[in-house]
């Protein structure tokens, strides 16, 4: 009888105190954790703050209950949406770009940026120093947990927070932040990214090669062959902006195809942030090769420099970790093929995650795409600047005979950081998977 009256015991103390554990969770709320996103908001979501000049507006946010600056970026933007940057070049010389109005006032389709990491606590009206203001409450859709920023106007230049992020110098054309410095410093070739850091001394060994980009193309059933590789590319540089947050340039591409066949100068927009390295590429296809062409392939990677060794790279369809020595071990060798939507290297200077993005076009054509690995140290390649590849990762596409013509664009982008470790990429992965949402509230 004993026995069963403990059962009893048990079973009700479970039950009276399960809605006790409930009701006090109930109260409680997620925390918010996102450190590495950028935050964009379109200047049309800030509806009362339209026509204002952008000197006289401040972001905030409140830690332990006080407000203070944080960093934030505005862009303007035409009305087709493309960015007017602040530089251009005219002749040999770089030049404030014409077109941005003095004073510099927000308008609709204009682009905010702040960062996640920047972001504090929910404050009330009374304690924002200017009675103008909109609050943004930014929410992690994983947890739904929230954290707030607020933006006020004054009624002369507003308090700024003096932080600068990144900073950028056009020629050579060199990318610096406490995460990772990189740039293109051949003025052979200033199309070929061949450096990467951490951190913001230019004089920290490259961890990187080159990015290595290769075409080929067999003509007539193979009796006539044409090879093109980073080389081969010619880059223009048009128009930068070097903000706090975030760096924007444009350029514009050309590629000779083969004799006779060139390509046309492509312009080209790319963001980079303090812990993202962006890379896009087009590939130019002047008409439907398989008229011509009977085999086609291409191959992009990044070709890391000795520095890399003992770090380890993994995927998601990779079995097991492997190790970057300079030497192709029987699991190098046996690595699956199939390219995964991401792959990681990570060792004791920091790490990376990769991931590519490709058009429709190439997502839909009937090409295929693989993953290309190469750990040796004995490779010689007569395009590089240091022999041997180590840990050399990226995407081949074979059967391109079979596209049509046109312009094909992919983008490679490395997030990282120095402290970079596994698992760390769950962080830079969900800024893409799951993006945080925005809210903008007026003052109450």
């Amino acid at each position: 009888m004993k026995k069963y009256s403990k059962i009893v015991l048990v079973f009700l103390s479970l039950v009276l105190l399960s809605p006790a554990s409930a009701s006090e969770n109930k109260g409680t709320s997620p925390t918010f954790s996102r450190t590495e996103d950028p935050v964009s908001i379109t200047a049309e979501e800030l509806q009362s703050f339209l026509g204002q000049e952008t000197s006289r507006l401040g972001l905030f946010a409140a830690k332990a209950g006080k407000l203070s600056p944080i960093p934030f970026q505005v862009d303007k933007k035409d009305k087709d949406g493309q960015y007017i940057l602040e530089m251009i070049k005219s002749g040999d010389k770089w030049q404030r770009n014409p077109q941005l109005p003095s004073p510099v006032k927000l308008e609709k389709n204009d682009e905010v940026t702040l960062r996640a990491r920047d972001l504090g606590e929910k404050v009330s009206p009374d304690k924002w120093p200017s009675p103008q203001g909109l609050e943004i409450e930014v929410t992690d859709p994983i947890n739904q947990g929230k954290a707030y920023a607020y933006l006020l106007a004054f009624s002369e230049p507003a308090p700024r927070s003096p932080v600068d992020l990144i900073e950028f110098t056009p020629e050579p054309s060199f990318f610096r932040s406490d995460d990772i410095t990189y740039g293109f410093t051949d003025p052979k070739h200033p199309a070929l990214i061949n450096y990467i850091a951490f951190g913001r001394d230019p004089k920290s060994p490259t961890l990187l090669d080159r990015f290595k980009m290769r075409m080929g193309i067999s003509i007539f059933f193979g009796k006539f062959k044409v090879e093109k590789n980073e080389e081969d590319i010619k880059v223009r540089l048009l128009a930068y902006t070097d903000g706090p947050l975030r760096v924007i340039i444009l350029q514009e591409f050309a590629i000779d195809i083969m004799s006779g066949i060139k390509s046309p100068w492509v312009k080209r927009v790319s963001i980079s942030y303090p812990n993202r390295i962006e890379f896009p590429n087009d590939v130019y296809i002047p008409f439907r090769p398989g008229l011509v062409i009977s085999e086609a392939h291409a191959t992009a990677t990044f070709d890391f420099s000795e520095n890399v060794s003992g770090s380890i790279l993994y995927h998601p369809a990779l079995p097991a970790p492997l190790v970057v020595d300079g030497a192709m071990s029987p699991a190098e060798l046996n690595a699956p093929p199939e390219y995964a939507p991401w792959c990681a290297l990570a060792g004791k200077a920091g790490g990376f995650v990769e991931t590519l993005k490709y058009d429709d076009r190439i997502a839909k054509a009937n090409i295929k795409k693989t993953f290309f690995y190469r750990d040796d140290s004995t490779y010689r390649d007569q395009y590089e600047y240091r022999p041997g590849s180590f840990g050399e990762m990226g995407m081949k596409i074979t059967g391109m005979e079979r596209l049509t013509g046109g312009t094909y664009q992919f983008t490679f982008a490395l997030y990282g950081r120095k402290n970079f470790r596994p698992g760390d990429e769950k962080e830079f992965l969900q800024i893409e998977a799951h993006p945080l949402e925005v809210k903008i509230r007026p003052r109450e």
